[in-house]
């Protein structure tokens, strides 16, 4: 029990003032006096009483204290702490990040069984007993708040809504969702927050400030063993990548040293098995050498332990090898090198300037003859197929037409200076925006010296310099597009350090595509996915790993105003998925992509549960957060149940009783 307002305790004094009203209070007593004799005496009994003898049974003046006792004691709101529910509305958060999916053992007796499951038994039992009388909200983490059922009193839906919950394996937005509950809860008296969790939250030093009573239940059993695969990766080996070379780190939560087998496949194919030996709170690296080549690396530990979303990781073969890249340039050698350095196989086609530059010279009239003459000695393209076109300067007339113009059309393409309208530099920083193309980089001191003036409409800016866009990315039918507004010749970035890095960058942004791996995301994360200009239809379908387990069903791919949508949501269970578009002619087109858990779901050695604050009544949120703490595991719901109706019924009736005596006699 508590009280609100001491202040209120001054009203007391009444108390004491209505002792001394009855102590000095002149008692008479009917008294039928024969003679007026004994007046002398009665007068003298009156006198020899003590003031504090006037008190003696005096029914109604303990009534009278009593009743200014209780209303001093309403005066100072007291309140009582309950147990959770029994509020109006209780809102429900149900923690299913992906670390909720952990086996435990909830007792001797009881099925091994998931955190997720038991959390799931433990909403269903307090709504059925705290709640019963509650208009229930549930929400649940996900990749944004999600809330599943509103101020629903019907217990059927609810508890089919708790059924429903499933674990995210991504990046869970726990801030979001405790924020949301705190405003669904600002407005209301009489409602109350409770947070199923286990308690395993990513740090946050801002505390969620509640206006309304909020607890935690812990729901996290005994921590379970866990051996994890952090990273997998594979690399071609030799000058010709005929064989495959990979590369895994292995760690464990075990309090002692342990084995762990670990098998690696190759298109499902078993290729080599190995036992571990893991040290506590170490990182273990394995390599595995002289690997054949695969599509599809799985990397697999043999034994189950209790958290399945790390057991298994996936890497790509790249099935050409080296990048094939045709680069078309008067004569750049910093882009060439910069080119075979980042791994690519580069075949260079010389572009005649002298013609073009003559054109130029003599006016458009002999531009145009030129333009056309031309065409007729532009050398044929290449034998061979190529993953990335490179275009430095102008492109020659005949180059647009023809089987050149068929290559650049179905082959991803970067142009370096290009047509438009030349500008003058204006001056500024250099703005990069977050891309693969721009990783690693800061361009910083960089001068670049006549612009190009184009905004192509298959692409969004990523390089900025002040307000004038420089390097545009995109895709265009499907195929990545990249365009540098500047010429390497009016730049000193050739010269820069970051030079290879970004050519580097961008090789492996416009290249990732040739193989059949897109690469490994987290899961619910955002990826590029090239889509084929004549795709219908495409979906993900899980073909390996927890997913496949898991019964994860095919789901349909996002679509766009244009169709398929070329940036697609990954999907949130780990696995191997097959991203498969279709074309009208029912032919299939399918690109690999792996998915893994938010790394942090495994690592259970931090216990800090949400952070979350109660404000008081009379406080705002500012001095609320002063007060701020962490909920800790099995906290009782502050639930603060106020006495003062309680009080102001005893109060009447005591009234009322007073009334009763008064009404009995004068003499009481």
């Amino acid at each position: 029990m508590g009280i609100q307002s001491w202040l209120s305790l001054w009203f007391g004094l009444t108390l004491p003032a209505i002792v001394l009203m009855y102590m000095f209070k002149r008692k008479y007593v009917d008294t039928t006096v024969p003679s007026h004799l004994l007046w002398e005496r009665v007068l003298r009994n009156l006198e020899a009483n003590r003031p504090w003898q006037k008190l003696q049974n005096r029914l109604l003046l303990w009534l009278q204290l009593l009743a200014a006792a209780l209303m001093v004691f309403a005066l100072m709101q007291p309140f009582l702490q309950v147990s959770g529910g029994g509020s109006a509305h209780v809102v429900i958060v149900a923690d299913t990040s992906g670390s909720m999916s952990a086996q435990i053992q909830p007792s001797a007796e009881g099925e091994a069984a998931t955190r997720l499951q038991w959390m799931q038994e433990r909403i269903k039992e307090y709504v059925k007993n705290q709640g019963r009388r509650s208009e229930i909200t549930l929400l649940s983490v996900g990749a944004s708040p999600m809330t599943l059922v509103s101020h629903e009193s019907d217990r059927t839906v609810i508890d089919k809504a708790v059924d429903g919950l499933r674990p995210y394996y991504g990046q869970a937005s726990y801030r979001e969702t405790l924020s949301l509950a705190s405003a669904l809860t600002r407005e209301e008296r009489d409602a109350e927050v409770v947070i199923f969790t286990d308690s395993y939250w990513k740090q946050d030093t801002a505390p969620i400030t509640f206006q309304v009573p909020v607890s935690v239940e812990k729901v996290q059993g005994e921590l379970p063993l866990n051996v994890s695969i952090d990273q997998f990766g594979i690399s071609p080996k030799g000058e010709t990548g005929s064989s495959y070379g990979a590369v895994a780190v292995l760690s464990t939560n075990a309090k002692e040293s342990m084995s762990a087998e670990v098998n690696l496949y190759g298109d499902e194919q078993l290729l080599t098995s190995k036992m571990l030996e893991l040290e506590p709170g170490k990182k273990s690296t394995e390599s595995f050498s002289d690997l054949p080549f695969a599509e599809v690396y799985r990397l697999e530990l043999s034994q189950d332990d209790g958290y399945a979303a790390d057991n298994q990781s996936f890497a790509f073969g790249l099935g050409h090898g080296s990048s094939r890249v045709l680069l078309l340039t008067s004569g750049n050698l910093f882009l060439e090198k910069a080119l075979q350095l980042s791994g690519a196989e580069v075949t260079r086609v010389a572009l005649d300037e002298s013609k073009d530059k003559t054109a130029e010279d003599n006016g458009s009239a002999d531009k145009e003859a030129g333009k056309g003459s031309t065409a007729a000695d532009v050398p044929p393209v290449p034998e061979g197929e190529f993953d990335l076109l490179v275009i430095d300067g102008d492109v020659p007339e005949g180059f647009k037409q023809g089987k050149w113009a068929e290559l650049a059309a179905k082959t991803p393409l970067w142009t370096i200076g290009g047509e438009g309208a030349k500008v003058g530099n204006q001056g500024g920083r250099a703005v990069l925006s977050k891309h693969p193309v721009t990783a690693y980089v800061t361009l910083s001191g960089v001068y670049f010296g006549t612009l190009v003036e184009q905004a192509p409409a298959w692409g969004e800016p990523v390089i900025k310099l002040g307000d004038q866009p420089i390097v545009y990315a995109g895709s265009e039918n499907g195929r990545p597009r990249l365009s540098f507004h500047f010429l390497l010749q009016d730049s000193d970035l050739p010269l820069s350090p970051e030079f290879p890095v970004m050519v580097s960058n961008a090789l492996e942004w416009m290249t990732s595509g040739k193989g059949s791996g897109l690469g490994r995301y987290m899961a619910g994360a955002q990826a590029d996915i090239p889509i084929a200009a004549d795709t219908v239809a495409a979906k993900w379908v899980p073909t390996s790993g927890l997913a496949l387990t898991g019964g994860i069903p095919a789901a349909e791919a996002l679509r766009n105003e244009q169709g398929i949508s070329p940036v697609q949501l990954v999907p949130e269970y780990p696995g191997l998925y097959a991203f498969e578009q279709q074309n009208e002619a029912g032919e299939n087109l399918r690109f690999w992509l792996a998915v893994t858990a938010d790394p942090y779901e495994a690592n259970w050695s931090n216990d800090q549960g949400p952070v979350v604050s109660q404000a008081a009544p009379n406080l705002d949120e500012s001095e609320a957060g002063e007060h701020a703490g962490t909920s800790g595991s099995n906290e009782t719901a502050n639930r603060a149940g106020s006495l003062m109706p309680w009080l102001a019924v005893f109060a009447l009736a005591v009234i009322a009783a007073e009334w009763g005596v008064y009404q009995r006699g004068r003499s009481i």
